[in-house]
């Protein structure tokens, strides 16, 4: 295994879908008092997901052997904003008029780019994170779970210099707190994967 850098293109930048809420059949994301949408992933940054640690170091003393007994897998969990935006710019969010969203949970699916494999199974997650009018709220949501890089694929990458990239999905759901209208919406975000390896001797500052 030759040292290396991870080369994951700047060209593949966070994409933020368009998220609408989605209310009852008549609703549409017109009629609402404000729009809840993600305003940003992962601080507007690529996501890339290290599917092996290697821990302290890269190398033994002798700085020739790799050592891989401190090696460990961590899960990876994605920091994402929304913003609870008035639509209807007359109305004061401060009268208590607009609506206030609290978010329940989630769901995630990745789709594979370039033919690779599908890196994580779909899955789904609870939360509660409260957003109110004209608001911004900053979260955290598993986005890889532990075990998703345990198996194959990810598992089969290990020590590799091989990387998958593919856009997560991920739909939100919620309701609104004055009505207990449901809400959901999505967004989608570019994850590579990859064993990146930190090339620094354990001697280095």
């Amino acid at each position: 295994m030759s040292g290396r850098k991870f080369t994951f293109i700047a060209l593949m930048l966070t994409l933020v879908a368009g998220a609408a809420i989605i209310g009852c059949d008549e609703d549409s994301n017109y009629d609402q008092r404000t729009v809840l949408y993600v305003s940003n992933f992962n601080e507007g940054k690529p996501f890339l997901s290290d599917v092996l640690n290697q821990g302290d170091s890269l190398y033994y003393d002798d700085e020739v052997t790799y050592k891989i007994s401190d090696d460990y897998v961590e899960e990876d969990w994605l920091k994402v904003e929304f913003h609870n935006k008035p639509y209807n710019g007359i109305i004061d969010p401060a009268s208590g008029a607009l609506g206030d969203f609290l978010l329940t949970g989630y769901d995630v699916s990745f789709i594979p780019m370039g033919g690779a494999a599908v890196p994580v199974q779909n899955f789904s997650g609870t939360m509660s994170t409260l957003v109110p009018a004209d608001a911004y709220v900053e979260a955290y949501i598993l986005l890889v779970p532990f075990a998703a890089k345990l198996v194959t694929p990810l598992f089969d990458i290990h020590y590799s210099n091989s990387e998958i990239l593919a856009n997560a999905y991920i739909t939100f759901h919620g309701h609104e707190v004055q009505t207990e209208r449901d809400i959901d919406f999505s967004a989608s975000i570019v994850v590579g994967f990859a064993d990146v390896l930190n090339e620094d001797r354990p001697d280095d500052d």
